[in-house]
């Protein structure tokens, strides 16, 4: 009876171990990953979350966007990228050189100082495009604009309000040096102690020049799109006595920059021949610009500019499909206002003098000697 029950026990061990060795062999098949401990999940888990935060929280890298930029711009295999300056103001700009004859001159570009010279809005497609009509084209890269930093707050901060102790009526009230405001405090805002940007811009405007003047061409229309319009306008009042210099300004507004000029005060000192297009851009209203363009025609007009031309676009100028229209308007202007203008000068032929018919033998009449 004791053999028979002990064989009967055997019989369930062994069963109940086969059992047992099967099930772990199954769940080891179907779960190969091995068992972690409490610390390494949790380490794994920070480290996917360290992965995840820095995936996500990305800062703009403009000089990456440019540089991307710059790569499209290669992809023209007409297109060149120039470096010009030395030391601290060397800067790249975009050259293309005209495909058609004859070359009417150069158009040097700036563009807005919040964008690029490869912006693909007015800029580019002017670069691009002027070139197929007898106008090569340089665009430049302005430097950083430099703003006035926020003032410095005067006014005492909440803690200090609600720390300051109750003050009797007898006591004599002594105001806190944190609410002052004495004379020698400074107020103002502060800039950075870099150099003007006024200065640069006009050396990198200069260099331009010289550069398209070492390749034969002598006409020059300045080009200045948005704040570009003011450092645009600026090069051309600068330069204008001493070369054949044109001026176009789109959509143009005022730059933010600590050194810049203001633009109306530049207008009156213009001398050349200067287009004022303008349209309103997306994002911004049209009275706005309307009174910024009225306010620029007005300036022109008190001080006698018969070179001053102005003109409003329509609003599909700022647009990705109205570059096509925005370039043959822009061709048409510079062929009627610079172009055709100079021929007829140099065409029109000074009147001869009147013939006089004097009979044979006649005398003329005495001088009479002023008194």
């Amino acid at each position: 009876m004791k053999t028979k029950t002990y064989k009967i026990y055997y019989i369930f061990i062994s069963t109940l171990w086969l059992v047992i060795s099967y099930s772990q062999l199954s769940w080891a098949q179907e779960d190969p990953k091995p068992v972690l401990s409490k610390e390494t999940t949790n380490d794994s888990s920070t480290t996917q979350q360290k992965q995840i935060s820095t995936t996500l929280r990305s800062e703009p890298n403009p000089l990456a966007s440019l540089l991307d930029d710059l790569s499209q711009t290669q992809q023209d295999a007409d297109s060149e990228i120039i470096q010009l300056g030395s030391g601290e103001n060397e800067f790249d700009t975009f050259y293309k050189e005209s495909s058609t004859a004859p070359i009417h001159g150069g158009a040097i570009i700036f563009p807005d100082d919040r964008t690029h010279p490869n912006w693909p809005i007015i800029t580019n497609p002017l670069r691009i495009g002027l070139s197929n009509y007898g106008w090569s084209t340089l665009a430049l890269s302005l430097p950083q604009t430099i703003i006035n930093a926020n003032p410095i707050r005067t006014l005492p901060s909440l803690k200090i309000i609600r720390d300051k102790p109750e003050i009797n009526e007898a006591s004599p009230q002594t105001p806190s040096s944190e609410g002052k405001t004495p004379d020698n405090q400074e107020t103002t805002s502060k800039t950075s102690p870099t150099p003007e940007n006024h200065k640069l811009i006009m050396q990198r405007g200069t260099a331009a020049i010289q550069a398209l003047q070492q390749k034969g061409i002598k006409r020059f229309v300045i080009i200045g799109v948005g704040t570009g319009a003011t450092w645009a306008t600026a090069l051309a009042t600068n330069l204008q006595d001493q070369t054949d210099i044109k001026l176009l300004i789109i959509n143009a507004q005022q730059s933010q920059d600590v050194s810049a000029p203001t633009l109306l005060d530049l207008i009156p000192e213009l001398k050349t021949i200067s287009l004022d297009i303008y349209s309103a851009a997306p994002g911004h209203t049209t009275k706005l610009y309307k009174k910024a363009s009225r306010l620029r025609i007005e300036t022109a007009r008190k001080s006698n500019l018969n070179n001053y031309h102005q003109s409003r676009l329509p609003q599909i100028a700022n647009q990705l499909s109205g570059q096509e229209w925005l370039l043959r308007y822009t061709r048409g202007l510079l062929t009627t206002y610079i172009i055709k203008a100079e021929e007829q000068i140099i065409n029109t032929h000074p009147k001869p003098a009147p013939s006089i018919n004097q009979q044979p033998g006649a005398t003329r009449a005495p001088k009479q000697n002023p008194i």
